[in-house]
């Protein structure tokens, strides 16, 4: 991987990261307010805030791992382009739309009509598709170098 766009990863997966973070305090929040409440089990705000924290971490930290190890796959422009704008899609879509299904009250998980669920429902299928191109592409990489 070209040491520019490995840079322009890592500086997006460290966003995403911080965006997670961030994240983070309204899901404090909401854990505090539950015990507050006395309520057993898991409500939702709780589940919809752990999401929207976890999005953040998670797929920060898998874009700065793959920016990590990138550099000593074999691979064509094509393969870095998709690996990189792969997950750096995934990356946003993902805590863009567990925020704002956090925020809202939906869950994205499908399409129920012109709302909320539905707009972040489109927003992670294009942080799906995000994620599997690269994942592919990572793979056709390492299989590459695997090879020489």
């Amino acid at each position: 991987m070209d040491k520019r766009v490995q840079a322009l990863l890592i500086v997006n997966g460290a966003l995403v990261l911080l965006a997670g973070y961030i994240s983070g305090f309204p899901y404090g929040t909401a854990v505090a307010e539950q015990i507050a409440s006395g309520t057993d089990g898991i409500v939702a705000s709780v589940r919809a805030w752990h999401m929207a924290h976890l999005e953040g971490v998670l797929n920060g930290m898998l874009m700065i791992a793959v920016a990590a190890v990138a550099v000593q796959l074999a691979m064509t422009k094509l393969i870095e382009k998709v690996i990189f704008w792969g997950l750096v899609v995934a990356g946003w879509t993902n805590v863009v739309a567990s925020n704002l299904s956090a925020l809202t009250g939906g869950r994205g998980t499908g399409v129920t009509g012109l709302d909320w669920n539905t707009f972040n429902f489109v927003v992670f299928m294009a942080g799906v598709i995000g994620a599997f191109a690269a994942a592919i592409a990572l793979a056709l990489a390492a299989w590459r170098a695997a090879k020489r």
